[in-house]
C-alpha cells in the first residue's frame, strides 16, 4: 500500500507590526465636540506572506471598527445629555476614549500583545482604565487561550492560581486566598518573556482605579507547558 505523505508544515511568517489608529471626534449640531476617540490596534504590514498574518489583521481591523462604531451610539447618548443640559443653563463635560497596545511577547510561535483602555471625562475624579490582551498562534492566526499553552489546563491553572495568591502584590492588598481564587482568571493573561501576567480588572480586588498585573515566572507552570 501507498504511504499517507506527511502533511506540508505551515511556514511561519515574523509579523512586521506598525499601529493603526481609529480616531474620531463626534459633535453637537453647534459644534461642541462631546466625544472624542482615539484606538490604537496593531496593524501587520507583511499580512500577504501569510494567511495566519492576514486573519491576525483581520482581527484587529474589525476590532477597530467595531469600536468606532460603539463610539457613534454612545456619541448620540452625550448629544442628548449635552442638549439637556444646555437649555437647563448646565456645564457639560466631554468624554476622551483612547486605546494603546504593546507587543510583550513575540516568538517564531506566539504573538502576545497587552492593550489598555482609557476613558476619562473633564472633572471626573478618577478616569476609567481597563487591561485587555490577546496572544495569537502564528501558524493558523487563532487566539490562543491559557489551556491552549499548557499540557493540562486544569493543573496549571492550580498552580498559576497559588503563585499569585502568594505574590507579593497580593500580599500588600491584604486579601484572602479564597478573595483572590474568587477573581482569578486564567484566560486574563498575557506573555513576556520573562512568564505569564494575569491581570486583575478596577475593583475586581477590591478597591481600586486600575488593573492590577502580577507576573508568574514560567518556571513555576514548567511541569504543564506544551513549546512554543
Amino acid at each position: 500500500p501507498t504511504a499517507t505523505p506527511e502533511p506540508t508544515p505551515i511556514p511561519l511568517v515574523e509579523p512586521k507590526l506598525k499601529s493603526h489608529t481609529f480616531a474620531q471626534d463626534f459633535a453637537a449640531e453647534d459644534g461642541t465636540v462631546v466625544l472624542s476617540v482615539a484606538y490604537t490596534l496593531p496593524s501587520i504590514e507583511n499580512r500577504d506572506a501569510s494567511p495566519a498574518l492576514e486573519a491576525i489583521h483581520n482581527r484587529y481591523d474589525q476590532m477597530g471598527e467595531d469600536l468606532l462604531n460603539n463610539a457613534a451610539s454612545t456619541a448620540q447618548d452625550a448629544i442628548a445629555d449635552y442638549e439637556i443640559s444646555s437649555q437647563a443653563g448646565l456645564s457639560f463635560q466631554p468624554t476622551t476614549e483612547e486605546m494603546s497596545y504593546e507587543v510583550s511577547f513575540l516568538s517564531e510561535r506566539v504573538l502576545s500583545i497587552s492593550r489598555q483602555f482609557y476613558a476619562s471625562t473633564e472633572g471626573a475624579a478618577h478616569p476609567t482604565v481597563l487591561r485587555l490582551s490577546d496572544t495569537f498562534d502564528l501558524q493558523d492566526g487563532r487566539k490562543l487561550t491559557f489551556t491552549d499553552l499548557c499540557t493540562d489546563g486544569i493543573a496549571a491553572s492550580q498552580r498559576a492560581l497559588k503563585a499569585v495568591q502568594n505574590a507579593d502584590q497580593i500580599a500588600q492588598l491584604g486579601l484572602s486566598a479564597a478573595e483572590v481564587e474568587t477573581a482569578f482568571q486564567p484566560e486574563q493573561f498575557y506573555l513576556t518573556e520573562e512568564g505569564f501576567v494575569f491581570w486583575f480588572q478596577p475593583g475586581e480586588l477590591g478597591p481600586s482605579n486600575s488593573p492590577v498585573e502580577v507576573t508568574v515566572p514560567y518556571s513555576a507552570l514548567e511541569e504543564d507547558l506544551v513549546q512554543w
